[in-house]
């Protein structure tokens, strides 16, 4: 296989990863709750739960989505009953944002899932060396810089 023949093989691997990722984001589990959640909805509680007493204007930068996005999938996890906000105790004017008891049981079963899931993914790394590991690392950089870039035109 020629080197242009791997590169347009790598990208059509690539878009096709994206596309089952898209078509996963569209299905709602359970997550150990009696109700469906979406992925976008999982994800938030993973990270609130990640990241303790935040407020939306870190989350959204951690999750490099617009503060606007995070409140509107705030106010449906509030309404689910998944999360509860609450004054800082040091700064009366920001909110940060915990998970319920019904939030951290979605939390941990999620966590339980990925770390049978992503069992796989972290032995194929431990055999890596630092170098291999540097290219992955600067691969996904570039991959995400040019994600943000289509995503300002």
């Amino acid at each position: 296989m020629t080197m242009i023949e791997r590169k347009k093989k790598f990208a059509e691997t690539l878009v096709r990863i994206l596309n089952k990722y898209v078509e996963n984001q569209k299905r709602p589990r359970k997550y150990g709750l009696d109700e469906m959640l979406y992925p976008a909805e999982i994800h938030m509680i993973m990270l609130i739960g990640n990241n303790k007493s935040s407020g939306v204007m870190a989350l959204a930068k951690k999750a490099g989505i617009t503060k606007g996005a995070v409140s509107q999938m705030v106010k449906r996890l509030e309404n689910k009953g998944l999360i509860k906000k609450s004054v800082h105790p040091n700064n009366a004017k920001m909110i940060v944002l915990n998970l319920t008891n019904k939030g951290n049981v979605a939390y941990y079963y999620h966590k339980r899932l990925h770390e049978k899931m992503d069992k796989a993914l972290y032995e194929f790394m431990d055999g890596l060396t630092s170098p291999k590991i540097k290219v992955l690392e600067d691969f996904f950089a570039l991959f995400e810089e040019g994600i943000d870039k289509r995503s300002e035109t």
